[in-house]
């Protein structure tokens, strides 16, 4: 399974080269928290602790977990490119948040976390059933 995560807040889930799901994500805030009334022209990424941006590259879905925020599970990422290599350090993990809508709802769009690719609450329950249903590693893949 191939989850490519695109900074127009699309994700895509792809099993034998089909796309079987796509679904809203949000990214990171780089700053601080916003509502996101506007859509930036440019996504800013970092690497950096404490940064509060999405680090753009390949991940490896990791541990399934506990989480405080959505419906309570996350999963760990494991970032396997230069852009990316802090993840864990910094506590990126692929989670869900109740802020996140299910669909587009434009012409607002999702809030931004703090560095985290997130989705909704039921999308995340949708991708928690895969995940774990899964025995091969999964790759997510944040582009820009």
């Amino acid at each position: 399974m191939y989850i490519p995560v695109k900074t127009d807040f699309m994700c895509t889930i792809l099993n034998k080269k089909k796309i079987i799901d796509q679904n809203l994500v949000t990214h990171g805030s780089c700053d601080a928290f916003q509502d996101n009334d506007t859509k930036y022209e440019k996504v800013k990424f970092s690497n950096l602790d404490k940064s509060h941006c999405s680090s753009s590259g390949k991940y490896k879905v990791g541990k399934r977990d506990y989480s405080s925020w959505g419906i309570k599970v996350k999963y760990w990422l494991e970032g396997l490119d230069e852009t990316n290599s802090n993840a864990q350090n910094r506590v990126v993990v692929l989670h869900s948040w109740n802020a996140v809508a299910d669909k587009e709802i434009f012409p607002r769009y999702s809030p931004l976390s703090w560095g985290c690719p997130a989705v909704s609450d039921n999308i995340m329950q949708t991708l928690d059933a895969k995940l774990q249903a899964t025995e091969k590693p999964v790759l997510l893949w944040i582009v820009d």
